[in-house]
């Protein structure tokens, strides 16, 4: 393995041979959305060659700001309309110039799906370190819902850019502001833009910032390399099983908060159980016979039961042999209700509470 580690274990550097096993990890945080992380993970390990990217904690003396990048808009159009490889950096340097403040770090907006991988890239592309966090800890379908805007900003500055090359800047006194001007614009624009919001005091983000982000990516990667089944596979990466089986039902709609809405029911081949997943852009409540045994901020996420690999909310068919694995979320979103609140199923247009953590 590539990347070398120090600080209590942690990832110091990311290099070109840690560019699938980030990958496979997000893909696997990424809930059934965030995106496919293939072309990312080749683009990520083609510019490395054999170059590295620092990666430093948010505790790190050098940083004073951090620039949160990521990606909005259509994933569909995303996997049609590849990046140039200029989009993310453009809208960095985009946001630095307006705000006058240049950025010490990069940081993911989230490490769930393609923007893991996009980040790293971002800081290769920037010459600058990759902060071992992000603003979610899984993937989120909505900006307004990042962890930096749980509790009051006085503003926010930021930066997107498109496919065709236009780049719009917004300061907003509030985050929906952001999302419903970005999201108006790119539908109009190429269907998904790069962004970066701040830089951001990196003393705001040590308080509101999940930490570890790309370490654990990289942990759930390596672990996830050569499991043998589900089983094995939710055993390995910290998580468990709680549906297997074959799919005997699919519906999708439309929704004013995930912007799709989908229900699948699959019929556990070793109990007889039916098992509904509920899904916004993401993964968001599993019941067995009726009884809600996950939901967010926890970790959804569903795999191929024959190949592990990771199935989004949009190809689920029925017939299809899947699993669903639970794992653990990020302990910042249950330490205080306000922030339980901005990523339970009712934030993603799904009527029903928050599972705890833990139940069976």
């Amino acid at each position: 393995m590539g990347q070398r580690e120090g600080r209590d274990g942690g990832v110091t550097r990311l290099q070109a041979d840690d560019a699938t096993v980030l990958g496979r990890g997000a893909a696997l945080l990424g809930c059934g959305g965030g995106g496919r992380v293939d072309h990312m993970v080749s683009a990520l390990r083609l510019a490395l060659g054999d170059r590295t990217v620092p990666v430093v904690d948010l505790d790190d003396p050098g940083l004073v700001s951090v620039a949160a990048v990521g990606l909005v808009g259509s994933t569909t159009v995303l996997e049609e309309k590849m990046p140039s490889g200029h989009e993310l950096p453009d809208a960095l340097a985009a946001v630095e110039r307006w705000t006058g403040v240049r950025a010490d770090a990069v940081v993911a907006a989230q490490i769930g799906g393609v923007t893991g991988p996009a980040a790293a890239l971002t800081a290769h592309a920037s010459g600058l370190p990759l902060v071992d966090a992000d603003l979610v800890g899984r993937a989120a379908p909505r900006i307004d819902q990042l962890s930096v805007f749980v509790g009051a900003m006085p503003s926010v500055t930021a930066a997107a850019s498109t496919t065709s090359g236009l780049r719009i800047v917004v300061d907003a006194p509030d985050p929906h502001d952001l999302e419903t001007v970005w999201r108006e614009a790119v539908s109009h624009s190429g269907g998904w833009a790069a962004f970066a919001i701040g830089p951001l005091p990196v003393a705001l983000l040590r308080e509101r910032a999940v930490v570890g982000s790309v370490d654990r990516a990289m942990r759930i990667g390596r672990a996830s390399d050569g499991a043998r089944d589900a089983e094995h596979l939710a055993a390995r990466i910290g998580g468990r099983v709680v549906a297997q089986g074959r799919v005997v039902d699919v519906g999708r709609g439309g929704d004013a908060l995930a912007f799709v809405h989908s229900s699948m029911a699959i019929r556990d081949d070793r109990t007889g159980a039916v098992a509904r997943v509920e899904a916004g852009s993401e993964y968001v409540h599993c019941l067995v016979d009726g009884l809600p045994v996950a939901s967010t901020p926890s970790v959804i996420t569903v795999v191929d039961a024959r190949s592990l690999e990771p199935v989004a909310t949009d190809r689920t068919r029925v017939g299809n042999e899947l699993a669903v694995l639970v794992l653990p979320s990020a302990p910042w979103w249950w330490a205080d209700p306000r922030r339980t609140e901005r990523v339970a199923p009712r934030a993603y247009g799904v009527d029903a509470d928050v599972v705890p953590e833990g139940i069976a």
